[in-house]
């Protein structure tokens, strides 16, 4: 069974993953809300820190992070496996990670250089 670990608190990944849910035909997803969810830190055994300024998926006791996270995800759903295909290639792949890496340090920032030590005195 896949796990995907996710920011629920970001308005473009939310978006993103319920896409995901509404086209995946595979009901062996259980997909856990980093921001809100404290049992799937337990499950990932990662810093919430850690889990939020990444995507993780569990697959076969296997954690991908980043963009091998997504192409876990794509190569199972429909409309996103041909992403799958077109572009999990060595150099590709980390032309793209390259990007993730950059935007997902600025929407961390964006989200949480301020109001991030809030919400864990929350939890």
């Amino acid at each position: 069974m896949k796990k995907v670990f996710y920011d629920g608190n970001c308005p473009i990944c939310n978006r993103e993953i319920e896409l995901y849910k509404k086209l995946s035909k595979n009901k062996c997803i259980e997909w856990y809300n980093i921001y809100s969810d404290k049992k799937a830190l337990k499950i990932i055994n990662k810093s919430r820190e850690e889990c939020l300024k990444a995507f993780h998926v569990i697959d076969h006791d296997k954690t991908y992070k980043e963009t091998d996270a997504f192409f876990v995800i794509w190569k199972d759903i429909k409309y996103f496996k041909i992403l799958y295909y077109l572009f999990n290639f060595k150099l590709i792949k980390k032309f793209l990670n390259i990007f993730y890496k950059i935007y997902a340090n600025y929407r961390y920032k964006k989200l949480y250089s301020k109001n991030e030590s809030a919400h864990e005195e929350n939890l």
